[in-house]
């Protein structure tokens, strides 16, 4: 995939940034979703804080791409803090296997679509 519209831009960061925008404005607006309130944010996680910032390294340096492992690294910290270490000691937040599997499932979706090096 050569990235959306035929530019560099990974259309699953696109897509990730725009849902969790739109979820976190009808939050504010006291509008719920429930399956979306549950797992949305997860399954957008690693494709927004990873594929923004990769995004702009991309226009310095456009051969960089991000190493499958350091992807896999920074989507089992993640993992590990919001659903191990935060609800621990915060009775607001709970540990949930699916949202490790929407951490991963994001994490693969957004590595897999990134445009390839021309």
């Amino acid at each position: 995939m050569d990235g959306l519209l035929g530019r560099r831009v990974n259309a699953v960061t696109a897509v990730a940034t725009v849902a969790f925008l739109v979820h976190q404005a009808l939050l504010h607006f006291g509008r719920s979703i429930g399956w979306a309130d549950s797992f949305l944010d997860p399954l957008c996680t690693v494709p927004v804080f990873l594929g923004i910032p990769a995004f702009g390294l991309q226009r310095w340096l456009p051969d960089w791409r991000l190493p499958w492992a350091h992807t896999v690294a920074f989507t089992a910290v993640i993992a590990a803090v919001f659903e191990g270490a935060v609800p621990r000691f915060d009775a607001r937040f709970t540990a949930d296997i699916v949202d490790v599997v929407a951490y991963a499932l994001g994490a693969a979706l957004w590595r897999t679509c990134e445009p390839k090096l021309r």
